[in-house]
């Protein structure tokens, strides 16, 4: 039986150092794609018309800035994930739904077709309700 704890805790240590590495690399992505969004800000900031930026340019910057949230958000799940030894399923519920938000926020609805749509409205409807389901289960345990 000691040789279960002693691998027990391998494994476990091993798990919690590839989480910090994936938090560690996801840090640096989301270092580098702040850097790339104040950099196209300011390129099409500084490009004539001055100040005044197209509309498909916007799309661009809304959409990295949706990915630096759903990454902010990885990041705290992994680091919800790292402290403790079960996975937290709401926060993970909660990143899908940003995620599945995003691509619904950022696609473009002349080129996309309606059952692409359907399909992600069945998913978005799919988390919100394990989310209510989730957090109902955890507020009735209280």
């Amino acid at each position: 039986m000691e040789n279960n704890d002693k691998f027990s805790k391998i494994i476990l240590n091993l798990k919690k150092t590839i989480s910090r590495l994936c938090i560690g690399i996801v840090t640096f992505a989301l270092i580098l794609g702040s850097v790339h969004f104040i950099y196209l800000v300011y390129q099409r900031l500084i490009s004539p018309p001055f100040f005044l930026i197209e509309v498909t340019t916007l799309f661009d910057i809304f959409n990295l800035i949706l990915i630096i949230v759903i990454g902010y958000e990885l990041i705290k799940s992994l680091l919800l994930i790292v402290s403790s030894d079960t996975i937290p399923v709401i926060p993970i519920i909660q990143i899908a739904i940003i995620a599945v938000a995003n691509k619904i926020i950022t696609a473009d609805t002349k080129n996309i077709e309606a059952s692409k749509m359907i399909s992600m409205a069945i998913l978005i409807s799919a988390l919100a309700l394990a989310h209510f389901l989730l957090k109902y289960q955890k507020n009735s345990e209280k």
